[in-house]
């Protein structure tokens, strides 16, 4: 992606650019990270009706931040085009966090999240929202952290304890690995189904 990510804490969202993805709290969040991890990196993968607006977001907040302080917002983020399954992996081996702070919004709540499942099993930690059927997927203080939904300061909490701990990012990656071979892996989910049609 042309962008340098050595040394980097490399934070990502990977999926479709809409506000009840709860983007725009990770780019607020992102903002205060970096004042207490310097070498923060954002990545954000995807397209959808967010797209514009997320460029003017990263443009506007690049030359300031709350206190007057200059954080340069725009250089620490990376904006990519939608990946597809190869890509995607590809960008989960540089990636340190899996960020997806989804928000209910107009009656809809998150469903399987399936880049948080390729997240953990390729030995990413995740950050996440409690809707849905997130906490299927992911498991607080097990597999990643899960935060309320729309709570900027939970998040920035969530990713600043990541961020600095490189052991629990470690071992909440192979947990998450772990828990979604044995409860999504195809011949997991196969079994299920050949259960559920026997016991019909």
């Amino acid at each position: 992606q042309g962008t340098d990510l050595n040394g980097k804490i490399v934070f990502t969202f990977a999926g479709a650019l809409g506000y009840r993805k709860g983007i725009h709290l990770i780019l607020e969040a992102m903002s205060v990270v970096l004042k207490e991890i310097s070498n923060a990196h954002l990545i954000i993968a995807g397209f959808g009706e967010y797209e514009e607006s997320l460029k003017s977001k990263v443009s506007a907040q690049g030359g300031s931040a709350s206190g007057g302080e200059s954080l340069k917002l725009d250089q620490n983020i990376t904006l990519s085009s939608w990946l597809d399954s190869v890509k995607l992996r590809e960008l989960l081996l540089v990636s340190d966090v899996f960020l997806y702070p989804s928000i209910s919004f107009g009656g809809w709540e998150e469903q399987f999240g399936y880049s948080m499942a390729e997240a953990s099993l390729m030995e990413v930690p995740v950050i996440s929202t409690k809707t849905g059927s997130i906490e299927e997927v992911v498991i607080d203080n097990g597999t990643g952290l899960l935060i309320e939904p729309n709570d900027t300061k939970s998040l920035i909490e969530a990713m600043l304890k990541l961020g600095r701990d490189e052991k629990l990012r470690s071992d909440f990656g192979k947990a998450g690995r772990k828990y979604i071979e044995e409860n999504y892996s195809y011949k997991i989910i196969a079994d299920k189904f050949y259960k559920f049609f026997q016991s019909l």
